[in-house]
């Protein structure tokens, strides 16, 4: 059996007509045909399997690779979740870097675990249809630039401390997990940690890719990696910050600039539009420092309040922006204040809630997904489930993480994630702005290396549902890159497809095209200990002030112990029967620990 004998089911869940492998739009509904290819983890297949049939849809390509031929049906779950499998669910939020749990295979010999990844391009799966997997890092290293170079060392070094937390850091010092696709690190698999994993451990490998290493940055990588060795960089968040100077100095050398374009609509069954938007009054900008900035915001509630809490959030938080803007300053710091200022919109809505008495689903509140172009960097901070998506030559990847329900299981270890999406109410929103205080609001911003051309995708639920962007990312989008496409016609066209294929709500699509200009990269001079001599901006916002306490004597500490423990209980016990969202996060609390597939659907409206 080959290729050809295999039928590729459409992956619309209306149509799922059988097609013949080779080709690339669905008979039926002419739909774009999605050709997901999955990593067998642990033991590879045997090699008699390979052009086989598994399970009456997986068709295997090489021991470790095969393609899902029915995308529109729900994958296979045991009862049990094996205990090594429980940090994929953990690092959920890392999904850029690292694959899902796909769903399982039972064989004769045993369970077999696949792995999905993101949307990779025609270019990249050509590759993949002939058993070759991404490459490994060290097999690109010597064909990559300087920026590259340093740019895949700060993606280990940022998710050196998530997957140590999970004791799987062992994966970040075993070359043949580490592989690339284009700008991006991505896990083949995760490997559990056999021994104590440490820093000089990285310092070790990294230090046998500095001979082939851009001639611009050896010296800068000699001295992370003897640092690293000698164990003058105790944390990876210096290693990180150590890494980020270097970065930032070298980037220098290349210019950038932004194409900004966005479209709205009410959709076809809506009578009003809750989403609203932001963009710069000037759809270009460029230049060495430019910046560029785009917003998406999805109301929810009733009686048009998501339509209020979504300009809301709109106007107060470009009027936030613009001082962040002005006064640009450290990653981490300035990753600080993106979110201070997206909290402080969130009290904005509240207050107005609290104001006009709103309570449960009659409480405005909107999602939020933003890019900020800064420098060589792109912060893509969200809250809620409208969605920010990175194009590039080699794939489509889904940046941010929807909060919802869906999502919080998986991370919480719970459920596989397309197994908790089959669950009841799997999209019910857990957090938006405006619904509570910002005491428990937790916006999500990340930043991004921009070192090749490239396409930001933002968008409310109106054209995320149903799979759309996954399917259609490479006609539609892919073009703005390889065929110069206006983005004003490419934000017109997906509108359409969103009212066209779903239509079941208002829809917001922003469009941020990024290019890079080509220019020689010049030396980098930055130093160990000019980097640690730098002093950092006060950062008092981020750490409570210790005031100096006067000594008590130990009676005394005792019994103002024992009083804060009563008053403690007393107020638990209070917030309990008085206030229901502290009631619902307790009872939530304990359905946890007893490993509770799912809770009752969350109180906040669906957008």
């Amino acid at each position: 059996m080959d290729e050809t004998q295999i039928n590729l089911h459409c992956s619309r869940k209306d149509c799922q007509t059988a097609n013949p492998m080779t080709r690339e739009f669905c008979g039926q509904c002419q739909a774009p045909l999605i050709k997901r290819y999955l990593w067998v983890v642990g033991d590879s297949l045997d090699s008699k399997l390979i052009n086989q049939l598994l399970a009456n849809r997986y068709f295997v390509v090489s021991k470790n690779l095969v393609v899902e031929t029915k995308p529109a049906t729900p994958p296979d779950f045991p009862e049990t979740i094996p205990y090594w499998l429980k940090p994929y669910l953990k690092l959920s939020p890392y999904r850029l870097h690292i694959p899902k749990v796909y769903g399982s295979i039972a064989l004769d010999q045993g369970i077999i675990w696949l792995l999905e990844y993101e949307n990779f391009s025609s270019t990249v799966q050509a590759k993949l249809a002939q058993g070759e997997f991404l490459p490994p890092l060290s097999a690109v290293w010597k064909k990559a630039t300087g920026t590259r170079q340093i740019n895949w060392l700060l993606q280990i070094s940022q998710l050196w401390q998530p997957l140590q937390s999970q004791k799987v850091a062992q994966t970040l010092i075993t070359p043949e997990l580490l592989r690339v696709n284009g700008s991006i690190i991505q896990l083949q698999e995760l490997h559990s940690n056999q021994d104590s994993v440490l820093l000089k451990d990285l310092g070790k490998l990294w230090s046998s890719w500095i001979e082939d290493s851009e001639p611009n940055i050896q010296s800068f990588l000699q001295e992370v990696c003897q640092n690293l060795i000698e164990g003058n960089l105790e944390s990876s968040e210096g290693l990180t910050r150590f890494l980020d100077e270097g970065l930032t100095e070298i980037a220098r050398s290349r210019s950038r600039s932004y194409q900004v374009a966005t479209v709205t609509d009410s959709g076809p069954i809506r009578s009003h539009n809750e989403d609203a938007y932001y963009q710069q009054e000037e759809s270009q900008t460029s230049g060495l420092n430019q910046q560029a900035l785009a917003i998406v915001c999805d109301g929810v509630g009733g009686h048009q309040g998501g339509e209020i809490a979504s300009k809301l959030a709109i106007d107060h938080l470009r009027q936030n922006l613009k001082t962040i803007q002005e006064n640009a300053s450290n990653p981490r710091l300035f990753t600080h204040k993106i979110e201070k200022a997206v909290s402080e919109v969130n009290d904005v809505i509240c207050e107005q809630n609290d104001q006009e008495k709103r309570r449960a689903q009659e409480r405005m509140g909107t999602t939020l997904v933003m890019a900020l172009a800064h420098n060589h960097e792109m912060y893509i901070t969200h809250v809620g489930d409208s969605r920010v998506y990175w194009i590039t030559v080699n794939g489509c990847y889904q940046v941010t993480l929807d909060d919802d329900l869906a999502s919080r299981q998986t991370r919480l270890g719970h459920l596989f994630y397309r197994e908790a999406l089959q669950q009841p109410s799997a999209g019910a929103l857990v957090q938006a702005l405006g619904m509570s205080s910002s005491k428990l609001l937790h916006p999500n911003t990340q930043r991004l290396v921009i070192e090749e051309d490239c396409v930001f995708l933002l968008c409310s639920d109106g054209l995320s549902d149903n799979g759309l962007v996954e399917q259609y990312w490479e006609q539609e989008i892919l073009p703005i890159l390889e065929a110069q496409k206006d983005v004003n016609i490419v934000a017109q066209r997906l509108v359409s497809l969103a009212n066209t294929l779903n239509g079941h709500d208002n829809v917001t699509v922003s469009l941020m095209k990024c290019s890079i200009s080509t220019a020689e990269e010049k030396n980098l001079t930055v130093t160990f200990k000019e980097q640690t001599e730098i002093q950092p901006e006060p950062e008092t916002v981020l750490v409570p002030e210790q005031l100096d306490k006067p000594k008590t004597s130990k009676r005394g500490g005792l019994g103002l112990l024992i009083l804060i423990l009563v008053l403690l209980i007393s107020g638990v016990s209070f917030s309990y029967w008085y206030f229901p969202q502290v009631r619902q996060g307790l009872n939530q609390f304990r359905e946890n620990l007893k490993q509770k597939p799912m809770r009752d659907p969350s109180e906040l409206p669906s957008p």
